[in-house]
């Protein structure tokens, strides 16, 4: 299923790309998406985070009460525009879902950027894939509109 998400930040591409290198910030991350369980480590230019987040009712059957889940944030060198590539990863531990996005963010003013990210969802359970899929693409989406609101506040802070 392809995926395609953007984010609005009141933040250089430098601020933003420094942030999501804040295990602080990611820590917060994952207390706002109601992880029960979290670790934070960075690695150079990349992020990794593992978390284990409740399971919605409607796909519990298939990843039990908790979702642990593996991600990785990374945000390239900005070239002579100002733009860095990027990649956003995510694994679900115990079952055939991934989702591999990458990601463009630009500065689109003196202190503010986009990021805009494409990529795919992808679910390997035979007969079944295409279906859940639909239930775990609307939980995607939801995590990546908090990185946004999580961002904003961090941004804002003084």
């Amino acid at each position: 299923m392809k995926l395609n998400y953007r984010h609005e930040f009141n933040g250089t591409t430098d601020e933003v790309a420094a942030l999501f290198r804040n295990p602080d910030f990611i820590g917060d991350v994952a207390r706002h998406a109601g992880a029960t369980e979290h670790t934070v480590e960075i690695e150079g230019e990349t992020t990794h985070l593992k978390l284990v987040v409740p399971a919605p009712e409607s796909i519990a059957r298939f990843f039990g009460k908790g979702i642990k889940l593996s991600q990785s944030f990374a945000w390239g060198a900005p070239d002579e525009a100002g733009n860095r590539q990027g990649k956003v990863s995510v694994d679900v531990a115990g079952v055939p879902v991934t989702v591999q996005l990458g990601a463009v963010l630009s500065p689109t003013g003196e202190a503010a950027s986009t990021a805009v990210y494409d990529g795919e969802l992808e679910v390997k359970i035979p007969l079944v894939g295409k279906k859940v899929e639909e239930q775990v693409e609307p939980m995607i989406g939801r995590a990546f509109a908090g990185i946004e609101r999580r961002a904003k506040a961090w941004l804002t802070k003084d």
